[in-house]
């Protein structure tokens, strides 16, 4: 039985796509980044777009967040992603960097709910000290949400490399793709 490891990838870039568009396992990925003291940091992020040409996708997050500034320092990040149903993992890794596009930018702000945009016009820094969790409820700006404000941060990630685990079957297998200069090629690996 022959293993085209162009198929395997783009079967990724499908899982990838439609995570975009509808709720998948890989809406919401785990995203590694390393902190100013060389300790790692890992949150979960939600997929807001996917690319194909080149490879890379798009999250938000709160400009005064950790994670940006970590990004600054080291745009080398990893995401990681589970599909419990098909016992299947994902890893993702490649160079993060803000998108200063302002109508992509603005495009993904208009995408997002209403609930999720107010929490741009909190006046507190993401990971700040609260001594009452109510305050937040009321502590949002009533602002036009047509446009992002300046908080509103927009990450791409440019994919280098990915690898995929599929545990559903004996023997597992496990695949590894990497960017080159000629486009992807990818090889198996020893689950």
């Amino acid at each position: 039985m022959a293993h085209l490891p162009d198929a395997h990838l783009q079967a990724i870039w499908q899982k990838l796509t439609h995570a975009v568009s509808a709720r998948s396992p890989f809406t919401l990925m785990q995203l590694a980044s390393v902190a100013e003291n060389a300790q790692p940091k890992i949150r979960t992020i939600v997929l807001r777009d996917f690319s194909l040409a080149p490879a890379s996708l798009l999250f938000t997050t709160d400009v005064r967040s950790a994670k940006v500034q970590e990004m600054r320092d080291n745009p080398q990040v990893s995401l990681l992603g589970w599909d419990a149903e098909n016992s299947f993992q994902l890893r993702l890794e490649g160079k993060a960097g803000c998108v200063d596009e302002g109508e992509l930018r603005r495009t993904v702000w208009q995408k997002l709910r209403p609930a999720a945009q107010q929490l741009f016009y909190s006046p507190d820094s993401p990971g700040g000290i609260l001594d009452d969790p109510d305050a937040l409820r009321s502590g949002h700006a009533s602002a036009s949400l047509a446009d992002p404000p300046e908080n509103f941060a927009l990450i791409r990630i440019m994919i280098e490399r990915v690898e995929s685990l599929d545990v559903s079957s004996e023997p597992h297998q496990r695949r590894e793709f990497l960017l080159q200069a000629n486009g992807w090629t990818g090889r198996w690996l020893v689950p």
